[in-house]
């Protein structure tokens, strides 16, 4: 019974190290797709996930240490190995995820414009709009909502006194990394109200960054939550900067908006 046992422990725990380093390999391979995945929190991630890895592996040759040495101390260092690269590991995935999913989201809440010109009629939902109008007429049109840009020219916004939420790697105030579509999404609906209107003035860049599918999904998330919200959701998109089927896709979630 007790071999029985030994060996089901040996088996467990290199099936540990086998599916850690599965794990290790997915993280590092879907790298860009994690928020914050580039940049100091996205090493913090990846040496927190390489300690995990190292502590299983150790874990693992513990089970043959006492046949290769009869050192009490060897054993008992070796023994204790493992738990402090599995601790270190999963202290810094930890800080990690607090930083990515607990910290403050963007200081900045949507506002309305004071412009005398323009109504907008947009029942709720989420609409596209050629990159080719001037963002001052969309402002016009939006000029009895409450408004927040999502965007990659916050200078253009500051121009016009509507808030904002800066797309970049830069960390600052009311900035959101691109790749990190779970938080921006969250403060989207955070802020969703039958008055609000967002404009999203970034869709190639989230493209680049997450992928075209990942952006559609968040696409949709977001065209839901506006309707269950009575919020509108206006999105810039340049026709020739996206391949005709994604254009398609698109359009087939998103309604397309002409301003007269």
């Amino acid at each position: 019974m007790v071999d029985a046992l030994d060996l089901l422990k040996i088996l467990t725990e290199f099936g540990a190290v086998i599916i850690s380093s599965l794990w290790l390999y997915l993280m590092i391979k879907h790298r860009k797709a994690l928020p914050y995945s580039i940049g100091k929190l996205g090493d913090i991630l990846m040496w927190g996930l390489v300690l995990i890895w190292i502590g299983f592996l150790v874990n693992f040759a513990n089970e043959f240490v006492p046949r290769l040495t009869t050192s009490v101390k060897a054993i008992k260092v070796s023994k204790t190995a493992d738990d402090v690269f599995i601790i270190l590991g999963a202290s810094l995935v930890t800080y990690y995820l607090y930083q990515v999913f607990e910290k403050k989201m963007p200081k900045v809440t949507p506002m309305q414009v004071p412009i005398d010109m323009g109504s907008s009629k947009l029942s709720p939902g989420a609409y596209l709009i050629s990159s080719n109008v001037p963002l001052e007429d969309v402002v016009k049109f939006l000029k009895e909502k409450s408004m927040l840009a999502i965007t990659r020219r916050p200078q253009d916004y500051e121009k016009l006194g509507i808030p904002y939420i800066w797309l970049t790697k830069t960390e600052g105030e009311n900035t959101i990394y691109p790749t990190n579509l779970t938080k921006l999404l969250h403060t989207m609906v955070t802020h969703a109200n039958g008055n609000t209107a967002f404009i999203l003035d970034g869709l190639e860049y989230l493209i680049l960054e997450n992928g075209f599918e990942s952006v559609m999904k968040f696409l949709s998330s977001a065209r839901d939550y506006m309707i269950t919200k009575g919020s509108i959701l206006i999105t810039f998109v340049g026709e020739k900067t996206l391949d005709d089927h994604q254009l398609a896709v698109l359009k087939r979630e998103l309604k397309e908006l002409e301003i007269i």
